[in-house]
């Protein structure tokens, strides 16, 4: 059991326009021009031409590489586990959006080859008491047509209670208190978890137990708890429910879950499944129950594409998409209600949910759930509750200072704080 007593986080990500003061050259002979322009003192680059970004030039020789310098100081002070991006991204009100192939160095030293537009992780080269120098070599004669930034996401770091429930159940029950760091990847999408388990800790012994009923309320960390068996006198007649999933995604998302409503009609139960209007026919053929959920799944996996993660990224807040996708939330959160407790809007057979069955994009399942008073099941098509076996899927975790068991466990909880707390942004 683990439950976050404190975070102290910043309020928001730390970004710099950096489109102002470019210079760019021509140059047909690569190996040497890589050899001089990488150099911060040791060039004279006078003859280069000062631009901003997006530089946007009539395509040139394609036989020639394009050549980009700036130098730019940086004084922010890191904290312990923050990261620094390079961001190269369009938006909507450029007229083009281009990809093309770049090499990148920050310090002479070459740390990105691949395609832009892009956000890029600078932190391992970025000096902080010298000037710093990055250099940008595009083929083809292309020329960088996108804006760019640099940000610093916030670390959230705070305390976690760790319940170690020991082997047996005679021992006394220490209540932890670890230490933990988080910070967004913003070129990944997932987030980086450092827990620390090996500095000095606060254990306050909170039960001492000698009654195995107790105990039995308790999961065991290491996941060897089971519930016991119902005696021979308990029925195991299986009450007729109806219920309600709800599915927000792709396609891929509500066809597993056509699968489970079909297993769980031939034990005699109704089910609904709400999803967006577009799985209609592909619902209602398969013999189970619709109603609409609000959103478009194209503009859900637009979202996505920009998000590999569960935050939003840098370039997806300065597109302006973090706005759509609340007004978008709003819709499906307000429709999971009506899923509830709606009449089916064909038949006019009235429905009310005994339980919930839901992926977590859905959103609203708790709440309606907690409205009914009625279970509530959170499934997903990857894991997602907490488990000593594997750490969240949305995670990077240090394994170096504490037990492997330990950190997975731990990392749920984490990341649960982390999008409540972006959520209030």
């Amino acid at each position: 059991m683990t439950t976050i007593i404190s975070n102290n986080s910043k309020e928001s990500t730390f970004v710099i326009d950096f489109d102002q003061d470019w210079k760019y050259n021509y140059s047909a002979d690569h190996e040497k021009e890589q050899q001089q322009a990488l150099h911060k003192n040791n060039y004279d680059d006078s003859c280069w031409t000062i631009t901003n970004l997006p530089h946007a030039q009539t395509t040139h020789d394609s036989s020639e590489y394009c050549w980009y310098r700036k130098k730019f100081s940086w004084e922010k002070k890191l904290d312990f586990q923050q990261h620094v991006f390079l961001n190269f991204y369009s938006t909507d009100e450029d007229d083009i959006h281009p990809t093309f192939t770049a090499r990148l160095w920050l310090n002479e030293h070459k740390f990105y080859y691949g395609h832009l537009p892009r956000t890029i992780e600078i932190t391992k080269h970025l000096q902080t008491d010298f000037e710093n120098l990055l250099v940008i070599c595009l083929i083809d004669g292309v020329t960088l047509a996108l804006h760019s930034q640099i940000s610093m996401p916030p670390v959230c770091v705070g305390q976690v209670n760790y319940d170690d429930v020991n082997e047996s159940p005679t021992k006394k029950r220490q209540l932890q208190t670890l230490d933990y760091t988080a910070s967004f990847n913003d070129a990944d999408g997932l987030i980086d978890v450092f827990i620390n388990s090996t500095g000095k800790m606060h254990k306050d012994i909170i039960h001492e137990l000698s009654d195995m009923d107790e105990d039995s309320r308790y999961q065991h960390v290491l996941g060897t708890f089971s519930s016991p068996e119902p005696s021979s006198t308990e029925s195991t007649e299986v009450p007729r429910l109806a219920i309600l999933i709800l599915i927000v995604g792709t396609r891929g998302d509500v066809q597993p879950f056509i699968a489970l409503a079909k297993t769980l009609l031939s034990y005699g139960h109704r089910v609904r499944l709400a999803t967006h209007e577009i799985f209609r026919k592909f619902v209602r053929e398969n013999g189970i129950e619709f109603y609409p959920l609000a959103g478009d799944p194209a503009d859900l996996m637009s979202f996505m594409v920009k998000n590999a993660g569960i935050i939003p990224s840098v370039s997806s807040i300065v597109a302006g998409d973090i706005a759509k996708s609340r007004r978008l939330i709003g819709e499906i959160l307000a429709s999971t209600w009506k899923a509830c407790i709606e009449d089916d809007d064909e038949t006019g057979v009235p429905f009310v949910a005994e339980a919930i069955i839901a992926n977590p994009p859905s959103y609203g399942h708790i709440h309606c759930a907690q409205r009914l008073q009625i279970p509530l099941h959170i499934m997903f098509t990857m894991p997602w509750s907490p488990t000593t076996q594997f750490p969240h899927p949305f995670v990077q975790v240090e394994y170096d200072l504490a037990a492997i068991y330990k950190i997975n466990l731990l990392s749920y909880g984490v990341v649960e704080m982390l999008v409540c707390l972006q959520s209030k942004l």
